[in-house]
């Protein structure tokens, strides 16, 4: 009985330290870093129509502001990929970084590089932000083409044109549901 009590009061400061860890970790979704399901993508896209354009702007401006430091990764990265799917450039740009570095998504800089190549395609109004895409878009090309197996200037053109075509269906199966 006495070794019990003694591993019991020696288990509780471990019991405690993870509780405080598990505390400052992102709760529920928020931690999660999985590929959004097509549903998401839908009922984000949706949400983010019903706004202003100046709401829009104002919550992507937020967002970009201080996407590494955000509290809310996941809300963050769905937002942007809503209002990308709608054509948006510098939400395919969030969307990109949020691929790039994890932020509420898996890494991946296959589809990062995807989302900055179509953020340049779609265009900018202001020259500066177009030349910081297609600058960011180069160097996540670099890490790309640095690493082996590397992929090619065709695999990466491909990647693009799937990331098109499958934004393309998505906004055509939106239209039917309307």
């Amino acid at each position: 009985m006495k070794r019990f009590l003694l591993a019991a009061v020696m288990a509780l400061p471990v019991v405690f330290a993870q509780s405080a860890v598990s505390a400052q970790e992102p709760a529920g979704a928020e931690g999660a870093k999985s590929r959004p399901t097509r549903q998401e993508i839908t009922l984000q896209t949706v949400q983010v129509s019903k706004m202003t354009a100046q709401q829009q702007k104002s919550k992507l401006d937020q967002i970009l502001a201080d996407q590494a430091g955000s509290k809310t990764p996941r809300s963050d990265f769905l937002y942007c990929i809503g209002l990308a799917h709608l054509g948006n450039a510098k939400a395919q740009v969030c969307v990109a970084k949020a691929y790039e570095n994890g932020f509420g998504v898996v890494e991946d800089l296959l589809e990062a590089h995807a989302w900055y190549a179509l953020a340049c395609q779609t265009g900018f109004a202001d020259a500066s932000d177009a030349q910081k895409a297609e600058e960011v878009r180069d160097l996540v090309k670099g890490r790309l083409i640095s690493a082996y197996p590397h992929p090619t200037e065709e695999e990466l053109d491909d990647q693009v044109n799937a990331l098109k075509a499958k934004i393309d269906q998505h906004q055509s199966d939106m239209k039917q549901t309307k």
